[in-house]
């Protein structure tokens, strides 16, 4: 297959992919405010989605070495918009906990295929851009879409279900071209698993709730837009990765430490200053993802699916953990859900220099 229309592919498995999925994590947390649920329940239906996908990320990743990842791509698509239209029919949020797992489930089928998929390019820093940059421009403009959607609650579900099928369609199109290229070794624990939980972790208590709070206490409208224009800085991170890809450990620490501005979502109730908080959390969780995704695509071809079913699995655990404590700290308020996370983030920015400065006195323990 020729490479420009492989790239193209991907740009829009990975576009068309992430739509959905987007637009339906800004809808479900405001539609099942709407019907009655509490901020704990809202923690509960982003907790089961993390619970799903942390487990199944690993087993789907494995599994689609076998399979083959367009294959395993396609299926998942098919059966995430059979899923998301479930939300059609239910009133009662409890049950959107057993939908959102499914949904995992699902994902856990796509995801980790497709981020595979990007070691089979002969520039794999050129695909892991196509294919980061394709998901975030979904993710920026699926919210503002969304909060105009809404005005018919079944359109954005119809819209996701389409959507998930078109991506199925064209994943199917995708051919894989074995090539041999350089290859590195990374850490599980430390490379993949910690730094992207950081991702997982702030991308799950923002999407469980924040666009229900913003629409609460400022406008649905308005919580539609910073989502979409601070999304855009995810966007701008990736970027600007590939120009630092030499300074992966640089690019990580600072990603990490961005996400400390989540103290000005507790403090403010100003639109603006939610937006420079979002945006700035944003970008940092953009510099982690890329980082961390790139150097996988640079290790071997063999077990290519089990690291990147870690990748995705550590994501889930940081979408088990976050909105589980963040439900349970709404209780005091729903802004001491954004102290949590802010006292989370402090405790990952010290854990993680703890990490690299003992990283670093063991280079010089060892000498030149």
């Amino acid at each position: 297959m020729n490479e420009i229309r492989r790239t193209a592919l991907l740009f829009i498995m990975s576009f068309f992919a992430q739509l959905p999925l987007s637009i339906v994590r800004f809808v479900v947390p405001i539609y099942a405010q709407r019907l009655g649920a509490s901020d704990f329940v809202l923690g509960l239906i982003g907790f089961s989605y993390g619970l799903a996908y942390v487990f199944a990320a690993v087993y789907f990743g494995k599994l689609s070495e076998r399979m083959g990842y367009s294959r395993s791509i396609a299926a998942g698509m098919f059966l995430y918009g059979l899923v998301v239209s479930l939300y059609i029919f239910i009133r009662l949020p409890a049950a959107f906990i057993a939908i959102r797992a499914a949904e995992a489930l699902a994902m856990a089928l796509v995801w980790p295929s497709i981020e595979a998929l990007l070691k089979f390019f002969k520039d794999t820093r050129s695909s892991t851009a196509v294919y980061t940059v394709g998901w975030a421009i979904a993710s920026s403009l699926a919210p503002a879409a969304a909060s105009y959607l809404m005005l018919y609650i079944s359109v954005p579900f119809m819209a996701s279900l389409a959507f998930s099928f078109f991506a199925a369609l064209f994943s199917m199109q995708f051919e894989v071209n074995e090539e041999a290229g350089k290859s590195i070794r990374i850490s599980a624990g430390k490379e993949i698993a910690l730094p992207i939980f950081v991702y997982g972790f702030s991308a799950s208590i923002i999407y469980a709730f924040y666009p229900a709070y913003a629409a609460r206490i400022l406008s649905l409208r308005w919580a539609g837009l910073i989502l979409s224009v601070s999304s855009l800085f995810v966007i701008l991170a990736f970027f600007i990765s590939p120009l630092l890809r030499h300074e992966p450990r640089i690019s990580i620490t600072a990603g990490i430490a961005l996400q400390l501005f989540y103290f000005l979502i507790f403090l403010s109730r100003s639109p603006l200053v939610h937006m420079l908080a979002l945006s700035l959390i944003f970008f940092g969780i953009g510099l982690i993802y890329y980082f961390v995704l790139y150097r996988i695509t640079l290790t071997e071809i063999e077990g290519l699916g089990l690291r990147t079913g870690i990748f995705e699995s550590s994501i889930g655990a940081g979408y088990t953990i976050a909105p589980l404590l963040g439900g349970l700290f709404s209780i005091l308020g729903a802004r001491y859900i954004w102290l949590f996370a802010f006292a989370t983030a402090l405790s990952l920015v010290a854990v993680w220099s703890a990490l690299e400065g003992f990283l670093l006195l063991g280079r010089s323990a060892s000498g030149p």
